[in-house]
């Protein structure tokens, strides 16, 4: 179990370096504070957090680290398809209009992810999903020495953001995270 503060440094310059990709276009709207708070998310753990990748939508579709509606719903379920790819509320304005997933590469769970909706009946339901996740994830660490930090994560629903957090403090990471974002 090897973690490296190098890493925890260079994945939040990533994060912040995101806001300016997108081939001389501007992020999303809200991008700068979903990165914003997925920042802080990534700082406010109890220890550095190990190698991972992040997905955003914050960065140019054609690359790599794109958070796709195929990755989404591969991690979250059918009913996550189309949440972030024209997904619509009554308004017309995206179901998610933002969000961002950090996945630890590591062979125990740390997973991040903070999500911008646009309204709470569609926070209400990405909690749902989030939810799901984290039995997924619970499921998969069941007896590892890793199970009670896979089934100690937490969702949580700030306004229009939601937090998903499986972390060794996921308390403490979402106290600031949801701080961010009041």
């Amino acid at each position: 179990m090897r973690r490296s503060p190098v890493c925890l440094v260079l994945l939040c310059l990533f994060c912040l370096s995101l806001c300016a990709c997108g081939g001389g276009e501007p992020p999303p709207p809200a991008a700068g504070e979903v990165l914003a708070a997925m920042q802080a998310v990534m700082t406010e753990t109890a220890q550095p957090l190990p190698d991972g990748l992040l997905y955003t939508r914050a960065t140019d579709p054609a690359e790599p680290a794109y958070l796709t509606d195929t990755f989404f719903s591969a991690l979250y379920g059918e009913a996550a398809r189309g949440l972030l790819d024209g997904g619509e509320t009554e308004g017309g304005a995206l179901a998610v209009g933002d969000a961002a997933i950090f996945l630890s590469v590591a062979p125990y769970p740390c997973e991040l992810a903070v999500f911008r909706c646009s309204d709470i009946r569609t926070a209400t339901t990405v909690a749902g999903l989030c939810r799901g996740r984290l039995d997924a994830v619970a499921r998969g660490y069941a007896g590892s020495e890793w199970q009670s930090v896979a089934e100690g994560g937490r969702v949580a629903v700030e306004g229009c953001y939601v937090f998903l957090v499986i972390a060794e403090d996921p308390d403490t990471v979402l106290g600031r995270a949801t701080r961010m974002v009041r």
